[in-house]
């Protein structure tokens, strides 16, 4: 994931974070920027630290000052990402409910879940309107449940 800002003084900073190890970069074209540890930079000599995650909400502290570098995710964000994982964990485990419709629950379940979740916040991330982040939620929340509802009929037919 990479994010671009505009900073007054120090003109363009680029954040980039990798998806899968979670390295973080920092580069501000026009600075002399030395990696000290994980997340901590030299940025012509003065310390930067870096704040959160891309996800979380990401900050910069440079020489005393704060920049926002990623914005963290609002209540309602939070809870549609979180919705298809408590879902898939309360509707999976229950045999009442299975009956009614079934979802596969357990192990696979809470990482399909978990998988959801990290789709949804990446994909709100990259929208700007509160509705279309709406709409994404809903839409990771159905493609969840619905992934979920196929695997666990494809267990059923396995055991039948």
């Amino acid at each position: 994931m990479r994010k671009v800002i505009q900073h007054p003084v120090y003109g363009k900073i680029i954040y980039t974070e990798g998806f899968w190890t979670g390295k973080k970069d920092l580069a501000v074209p026009g600075h002399d920027v030395h990696q000290v540890s994980k997340r901590s930079f030299l940025v012509d000599g003065k310390s930067a630290l870096l704040i959160g995650s891309y996800l979380g909400g990401m900050r910069l502290s440079l020489d005393g000052e704060t920049i926002e570098i990623s914005a963290k995710p609002k209540w309602y964000e939070f809870v549609l990402a979180i919705l298809p994982f408590i879902f898939i964990l309360v509707w999976g485990n229950s045999v009442a409910l299975c009956s009614i419709f079934p979802v596969i629950g357990g192990a696979i379940g809470g990482a399909i879940g978990g998988i959801g979740i990290v789709v949804s916040l990446l994909l709100m991330k990259k929208s700007t309107s509160a509705i279309n982040k709406m709409l994404i939620g809903i839409g990771v929340f159905a493609a969840t449940v619905f992934v979920a509802f196929l695997l666990d009929l494809a267990f059923l037919s396995l055991a039948a």
